[in-house]
C-alpha cells in the first residue's frame, strides 16, 4: 500500500518541484521568444568549403571578436543545381550570411529583439546554394557570444541533409545517441516503477531519485549532440534543446545530492539535507534570473558545477559516510572529471561518454537492486503481517478460557445471594476485563502502557474473588510513558497466578515494575512461586510466554526473557525499544 508523503519529505518534494517548474517555464518562454531564426537543411552533394579570406574585428560586447569568412562559390555544376546548402554547426555563436551585398540571414538583428538569453544555442544553419549564386562571393560573419567558444573554428560544408546526417553526424554521435536514449528510457522506467509499485517510502525515494537523475543525465548528453539538433532541425527548436540540456545539468546535480541523503539506512543526514536545499535554491535562483535576463546560464554552469562538487563533499561531514554513499560519490565525480578532461583536450563532449556509461551501469546495478530489495522487503512485511495475524488468533484463543469465565460467573452467583454489593463490584471488574480483552485483541497498533496496566488490574480484581488474601500484587510503575503490544503485561501476570496459585501453591506475591533504561522501557514481572518447569509440565505457561514474545518481536522489536529467582520463583523481563 502506498504511503502518504511525510512532513520530512514534503520540503524536498517542493524544492524539486520548484526547480522542475522553473525549468519548464524557461524552455516554454524560450520557445515563445527564441531570438533567432532557423533554416531547414537540404540534400545530396558533399564537400568542404575553404574560405578565401578571414577577417577579424574587435567589438566591445559578446566575446569581444567578430570574424568574417569569404567564399567564392563555384560555377554552375552539381553543387549548385541539386539543392545543396552551405551548412555549418555553431555553438553559442551569432551569424550573418550574405551574397554580394544581399543579406540572407542576420542573427545579430534578431538578437536585438526581446528574448531570453544572449545565446542562440547550439545549432545547424545553412544557406541554399542556388544556381544564381554561382561565381558570387558569400560572406559569413560569426560573432561568438561567450569567451568559451571564442576560438572555435567552424567547418563549412556544401552538403545535402541526408548525406550530412547519415554519413557524417550519425557515425560520430551514434554511440552517445544510443547511450543517451538508453539512459532516458531506463530512467523513466525506474521513475514509473517508483510511482506505480507498492513500495516502502525509503525505497520509493531512492528509486525515484536515481531514475530522475538518470533521465536528467541522459537529456544533458542528448541535448549536447550535434546530430540531435540536426534531426530536430525541421522543428526549429535548437535553442530550446540547448536550454533543456542546461537545466537537465542543474537538475542532475540537485538530484545527486538528494540521492545521497536518501541512501542512508541509519536515518537522515542533516548536513546533507541542508546541502540539498542549498543546491535546489541555487538552481531555482539561476533559472529565475535567466528568465528575467539578469544572468546567463551558460556562464554560470561551470561555477554551479564547482559549487555542487563542494556541497557533495560537505554533505559527507554530517554523518560518517557509509559504503553506499562513497560508492556513489567518488565514481560520480571521477567519471565527470574524465569527461571534462576529454572535453578540454578535444573541445567536444561527443567523445566523452564515461559519465553516462557509469550512470547507466549504476542504474541497472543499483537501481534495479533497489527494486529487488523493496520487493523482498514487501514480501517480508506481508509474511510478518501473516505471522502477526496468526499470533493474534493464538492470543484470542488463549484468552477465551471457559473455566475462568465459568468460575467467575459461579462466584458472582454465590455473591448475589450472600453479598450483593460485592457481586456488583465483581460484575463491574469482570465487564472491564472482558471489554479490555476484546479491545486488545482487535488492536492493530501499539497501545499505551497505562491501558494495559488498567486491563491487568481488572483481571486481578476478578481473580481476587477466588484467592482473596492468598494473592498479593505490588506495582512499582513509575515509568509509564511508553507503548507496547496489547495483551503483553496481563498474560504475564496471569501466567504467574496460574503457575502458582492455580496449582494450589500459595500464598503468592507478584511484583510488577517498570523503568527506563538506555532509552528502552523495561518491564519485570516477578513472583515467588515454584518456578517454571520443563515444557512438558508447564505447556500452557510456555505457550503463553512464546505468544507474547512473538508479538513483541513482530510489532515493536521487543524481547522477552525468563530467569529463575535465587530464592525460588520466576522473573520475566520485557524490553521495548523507544517508539
Amino acid at each position: 500500500m502506498k504511503k502518504a508523503i511525510s512532513c520530512k519529505t514534503l520540503p524536498a518534494v517542493l524544492a524539486s518541484v520548484l526547480v522542475f517548474a522553473l525549468s519548464v517555464l524557461l524552455v516554454v518562454l524560450i520557445h515563445l521568444a527564441p531570438g533567432s531564426e532557423r533554416y531547414a537543411n537540404a540534400v545530396n552533394p558533399f564537400f568542404l568549403l575553404q574560405p578565401d579570406s578571414v577577417t577579424e574585428e574587435v567589438i566591445p560586447d559578446y566575446a569581444g571578436i567578430r570574424r568574417t569568412y569569404a567564399f567564392t562559390l563555384p560555377e554552375a555544376d552539381s553543387a549548385t543545381t541539386t539543392g545543396a546548402r552551405l551548412s555549418v554547426y555553431l555553438r553559442h555563436t551569432l551569424a550573418e550570411f550574405s551574397v554580394d551585398d544581399s543579406t540572407l540571414y542576420n542573427d545579430l538583428t534578431e538578437s536585438e529583439t526581446t528574448h531570453i538569453g544572449k545565446t542562440p544555442g547550439s545549432y545547424w544553419i545553412s544557406i541554399p546554394v542556388r544556381p544564381a549564386y554561382a561565381g558570387k562571393t558569400v560572406r559569413v560573419t560569426l560573432t561568438p557570444v561567450y569567451g568559451s567558444v571564442r576560438n572555435e573554428e567552424p567547418v563549412f560544408m556544401v552538403i545535402g541533409r541526408d548525406t550530412l546526417l547519415g554519413m557524417v553526424e550519425l557515425p560520430k554521435d551514434g554511440f552517445l545517441l544510443i547511450l543517451s536514449f538508453t539512459a532516458v528510457i531506463s530512467g523513466l522506467f525506474l521513475v514509473l516503477c517508483s510511482l506505480a509499485l507498492p513500495l516502502d517510502g525509503k525505497y520509493r525515494r531512492r528509486i525515484f531519485c536515481l531514475g530522475a537523475l538518470t533521465v536528467a543525465a541522459g537529456l544533458w548528453k542528448l541535448c549536447g549532440l550535434p546530430v540531435v539538433t540536426l534531426i530536430l532541425d525541421y522543428a526549429g527548436i535548437h535553442k530550446e534543446i540547448w536550454f533543456t540540456g542546461a537545466v537537465s545539468y542543474l537538475c542532475m546535480m540537485v538530484l545527486s545530492l538528494r540521492l545521497l541523503t536518501v541512501m542512508r539506512d541509519d536515518g537522515g543526514n542533516r548536513t546533507g539535507e541542508i546541502c540539498f536545499y542549498i543546491s535546489a535554491g541555487a538552481a531555482a535562483l539561476l533559472l529565475f534570473l535567466q528568465i528575467l535576463n539578469l544572468a546567463e546560464l551558460h556562464q554560470a554552469l561551470i561555477w554551479y558545477g564547482i559549487g555542487m562538487t563542494v556541497l557533495h563533499f560537505i554533505s559527507l561531514f554530517g554523518k560518517k559516510p557509509g559504503r553506499s554513499e562513497l560508492l556513489w560519490l567518488l565514481p560520480f565525480f571521477l567519471a565527470l572529471g574524465v569527461d571534462l578532461v576529454i572535453f578540454l583536450v578535444t573541445g567536444s563532449m561527443r567523445g566523452a561518454p564515461t559519465f553516462l556509461i557509469w550512470i547507466v551501469l549504476n542504474l541497472f546495478v543499483r537501481g534495479f537492486g533497489f527494486i529487488r530489495e523493496a520487493i523482498l522487503r514487501e514480501r517480508d512485511l506481508r509474511k510478518k503481517e501473516e505471522e502477526l495475524r496468526s499470533a493474534k488468533v493464538k492470543t484470542m484463543m488463549n484468552q477465551i478460557r471457559p473455566h475462568f469465565i465459568y468460575n467467575t460467573l459461579s462466584s458472582v452467583y454465590v455473591l448475589c445471594r450472600d453479598d450483593p454489593p460485592r457481586a456488583m463490584e465483581v460484575i463491574r471488574d469482570f465487564t472491564a476485563y472482558l471489554q479490555a480483552n476484546f479491545t486488545a485483541i482487535s488492536a492493530e497498533n501499539l497501545i499505551a502502557f497505562t491501558d494495559e496496566l488498567r486491563h491487568t488490574k481488572a483481571y486481578l480484581a476478578v481473580e481476587a474473588i477466588r484467592y482473596g488474601d492468598k494473592l498479593t500484587v505490588e506495582f512499582d510503575t513509575q515509568h509509564t510513558a511508553f507503548r507496547l503490544p496489547a495483551l503483553t503485561l496481563q498474560p504475564l501476570v496471569e501466567n504467574a497466578v496460574k503457575h502458582g496459585l492455580g496449582k494450589g501453591i500459595g500464598p503468592e506475591h507478584i511484583t510488577v515494575r517498570t523503568r527506563s533504561e538506555d532509552g528502552r522501557a523495561v518491564i519485570t514481572v516477578e513472583d515467588d512461586g515454584p518456578g517454571i518447569g520443563p515444557e512438558s509440565e508447564d505447556s500452557g505457561v510456555h505457550v503463553g510466554l512464546s505468544n507474547v514474545r512473538e508479538r513483541l518481536e513482530l510489532m515493536c522489536g521487543g524481547t522477552l526473557d525468563t530467569a529463575p529467582r535465587p530464592d525460588g520463583g520466576t522473573i520475566v523481563t520485557v524490553m521495548i525499544p523507544r517508539d
